[in-house]
């Protein structure tokens, strides 16, 4: 199999990149095996590049693997959970959406930044993170690896932020505000995670659920997403396809969280491989990474990755206000 010395090198990455993100977090109490795994890729293909003969298996776990890992995240959203909100959340919800994408026009088109360059990180603001960006990326007609990778940052460190500055900003705020704006504002689910559990008790499960609702809306998002690509798509080979396959398996998987009982020690199976296949495929973007592109890129990204996440919480606080 021509792919497998680079399956191999990209998941022996990964395993490095899963241990150098433990030992990061015992120091500092920081965690993001995602930033992790593609730090450790860049510095392999920057300093010392893998042979050739892992090439084809690199690009494999750049996409195969990176589509299979955002179809597996359906089986975290159980969408009764989220229908059962209530219709001025569910809004809120819809809300952030639209007006993210908005933002995310706008704000690309001011600031220069390329169509793919800002759809990737217009979609980690509005809908789930990395997860949202790897499927964004799943479907872009054109893109350059570098965006990839610098979009993955300028989530990973404004999530992080918000991460610790929304809990000190919210306290006193009654549990399902806070939720909302928790919620409706953090990028990650594992950083809405974190800060509801700053925030209390109360706050983490409808935090968690209202985060849960931007991400079952990652399907639609990535459908229409697709078919717009495809009129800007220069040939017929580079099409899209009309529903990408991993968008399906994602709404087959939010179906069978929502209807079928599923274990709790399955659900906690897949979550950890699903982080495995994301570090995987995050040190196979790196390695194709080189340090001159991402210094070309300047601060542009993080610039628009805020007034976005801004646009967002700006949502968020409305919706929260309705309470």
């Amino acid at each position: 199999m021509k792919t497998l010395p680079g399956v191999v090198a990209c998941t022996v990455g990964a395993a490095c990149a899963f241990l150098i993100d433990a030992a990061l977090y015992r120091v500092t109490g920081f965690s993001s095996v995602m930033l992790v795994s593609i730090a450790l890729g860049m510095m392999v293909g920057n300093i010392r590049p893998l042979p050739i003969s892992t090439n084809e298996g690199i690009r494999y776990t750049a996409t195969h693997v990176l589509k299979f890992g955002v179809a597996l995240l359906g089986l975290a959203v159980p969408a009764g959970a989220i229908l059962a909100l209530g219709w001025r959340v569910l809004l809120t919800i819809v809300g952030i959406i639209i007006a993210g994408f908005l933002a995310t026009l706008a704000f690309g088109r001011l600031l220069g930044l390329s169509r793919s360059h800002a759809l990737m990180v217009g979609s980690g603001c509005t809908i789930c993170g990395a997860a949202a960006i790897s499927a964004t990326h799943g479907v872009l007609a054109k893109k350059e690896e570098h965006e990839f990778v610098t979009s993955i940052a300028v989530i990973v460190i404004l999530g992080t932020a918000s991460m610790f500055l929304l809990p000190a900003l919210l306290a006193g705020w009654n549990p399902d505000a806070a939720g909302v704006m928790i919620g409706g504002s953090i990028h990650e689910v594992s950083q809405v995670v974190a800060a509801g559990g700053i925030a209390g008790a109360a706050v983490l499960p409808i935090a968690v659920t209202v985060k849960l609702g931007r991400v079952l809306l990652l399907a639609p998002v990535i459908a229409m997403l697709s078919n717009i690509e495809r009129k800007h798509a220069e040939a017929a080979d580079s099409l899209p396809p009309i529903i990408p396959v991993f968008v399906l398996g994602f709404v087959a998987l939010v179906i069978v969280r929502t209807f079928l009982p599923v274990p709790s020690l399955a659900i906690t199976g897949i979550e950890l491989l699903r982080n495995a296949l994301f570090a995987a495929a995050m040190f196979a973007q790196g390695t194709g990474v080189t340090l001159d592109t991402l210094r070309r890129a300047g601060a542009r990204p993080f610039i628009f990755g805020t007034l976005v996440s801004l646009v967002v919480a700006a949502v968020s606080l409305l919706g929260a206000l309705t309470l």
